[in-house]
């Protein structure tokens, strides 16, 4: 990703955390969860021994942790780049795994715009849960620069190759992701209507579709919100979710 458009993204996601800290806070935001302890990372053992059970001195362990933490792999933005990954991964995936849903049930065009759609509506949801964290703000920067990153790669990916063309398109995405951010913020923030109103002009603007999927999407939203919570920080900042299939009918 060009530097250009790296400084665009920077200000997008700005104004989208300050945006959304002028819109009421739901119960879902005010659960914050405390910072918890990272998981330590093991390391090979040097012997020849494919399953060597070697047990490390505490001055040995201590000398690893040191190092590590010296060359920033324990750092709050280590974590939060190593983290994003797994969480993004996640969200990118959700097109392709539920392609019966999006295409065949709503009726979305199995095109680019779909996907980013698709995937920026899951990268949403996780931004909710993220903000309530203590180093939120740097957790959704990094997802938020996997999703952008990824979009450049699947634009290459359609044969575009001039960097100025890849620009434009990039910027008219983060003009769509900032206004997607906002919209969906105040529909989860009021009420369905008002979300439904939001997903009619970020997801279902290109496609022939009807209330029902529209209202079969909001159910999924609420319901994975409220899903998310149960993650608690801790999982959330190891990186580690998942979304449930949308249903086709009303639960």
């Amino acid at each position: 990703m060009s530097l250009a458009v790296k400084r665009v993204l920077n200000t997008s996601i700005k104004k989208s955390l300050s945006s959304a800290s002028l819109i009421q806070k739901t119960p879902v935001q005010l659960n914050a969860i405390r910072a918890t302890s990272l998981v330590a990372t093991r390391w090979n053992s040097t012997t020849t021994e494919p399953h060597s059970d070697t047990k490390y001195s505490t001055t040995t362990k201590k000398i690893v942790y040191g190092l590590a933490k010296v060359m920033g792999y324990y750092s709050t933005g280590s974590t939060a780049i190593k983290a994003s990954h797994n969480l993004y991964n996640v969200c990118a995936e959700q097109m392709e795994l539920n392609k019966d849903f999006y295409i065949k049930e709503c009726n979305l065009p199995d095109n680019f715009q779909s996907w980013f759609s698709v995937t920026q509506l899951h990268v949403w949801m996780l931004m909710v849960h993220l903000r309530a964290e203590g180093q939120g703000k740097l957790y959704i920067q990094e997802l938020v620069n996997r999703f952008f990153d990824d979009a450049e790669v699947r634009i290459r990916g359609h044969g575009i190759s001039q960097q100025k063309v890849i620009n434009s398109y990039v910027k008219d995405l983060l003009a769509q992701f900032h206004g997607g951010v906002v919209a969906y913020d105040e529909g989860m923030c009021k009420d369905d209507p008002v979300l439904a109103a939001a997903l009619w002009r970020n997801l279902f603007a290109t496609s022939s579709n009807n209330a029902t999927d529209l209202a079969l999407v909001v159910q999924y939203i609420r319901r994975e919100l409220q899903a998310l919570e149960q993650y608690g920080g801790e999982n959330l900042n190891a990186g580690i979710v998942k979304f449930d299939k949308p249903d086709a009918k009303f639960v």
